[in-house]
């Protein structure tokens, strides 16, 4: 079973829009959690109020004038905070 999912996510891409966050489970991309862009240097709270489910989620992010990545992280270690990167992201 999940931890808590509630996490603040920060965008520490420079020049670089959030426009999207999506999560893929049973076998589909969710629709757009994100209710705004987040531009850099900015966070915003996100919960999606459930820890149903497997801990290792895969997650996209996409962004103004890039595109899309996609990744997985392991829900269940605890993640307070995900920061968005230039490439990649880190956790804690």
């Amino acid at each position: 079973m999940a931890s808590d999912y509630g996490f603040r996510l920060h965008n520490r891409a420079a020049g670089y829009t959030i426009n999207g966050f999506y999560t893929y489970q049973d076998g589909r991309w969710s629709d757009n959690w994100l209710t705004g862009r987040v531009r850099p240097g900015q966070a915003v709270d996100m919960d999606w109020f459930s820890n149903d489910g497997n801990c290792t989620v895969p997650f996209r992010v996409s962004w103004d004038d890039y595109g899309a990545d996609d990744f997985k992280l392991d829900w269940c270690k605890g993640v307070s905070n995900l920061y968005m990167k230039d490439k990649g992201f880190s956790w804690d």
